[in-house]
């Protein structure tokens, strides 16, 4: 149900609360008019994915995830400690996977990049190496004029494993 009709269907069971219409039509044509940035040309969203995947693979060949952590939102921060991408990744540390040879090649992207509903950039996609390809689902919030990280997932997996 839009927010809207939720309004209004609650408004049916509380009529005297004609001030709280204001104000909640104010609200929602606000989070409607939150600016929606376009979708970044293929270059810009290609190094989205190479700066993102170098600084995992920095992380992972170092154990520092500070600069990985710096790159996220306030709220990944606050979600995702340093500690917590240590074992978020450990598989792709403790398995040694070359995560930077991404930057050889152009990402392929499973979904379209899309900006969501909220204004955030997903990028869902890969690198289609053989025999094991590495995938990844990044989120980016536009904070400031830049993207910064919002929610990531890297994985490798076999090359003939479906998208």
């Amino acid at each position: 149900m839009k927010p809207t009709l939720l309004i209004l269907a609650t408004l049916a069971f509380a009529l005297p609360c004609l001030s709280f219409v204001d104000s909640a039509t104010a609200q929602v044509k606000r989070v409607r008019q939150v600016e929606r940035s376009p979708v970044p040309d293929e270059n810009t969203l290609a190094r989205l994915v190479w700066s993102t995947l170098v600084a995992l693979d920095n992380a992972n060949r170092t154990g520092n995830y500070e600069v990985l952590h710096g790159l996220g939102t306030d709220g990944f921060q606050r979600q995702n400690s340093v500690l917590r991408l240590s074992q978020s990744f450990a598989d792709l540390r403790n398995n040694r996977v070359d995560v930077g040879r991404t930057i050889l090649s152009s990402p392929a992207y499973y979904r379209p990049p899309e900006i969501l509903a909220d204004g955030s950039l997903r990028l869902r996609g890969g690198f289609d190496f053989r025999p094991k390809s590495i995938r990844f689902d990044l989120i980016y919030t536009n904070v400031g004029g830049g993207w910064r990280i919002s929610a990531i997932s890297v994985v490798e997996m076999d090359f003939d494993t479906p998208r």
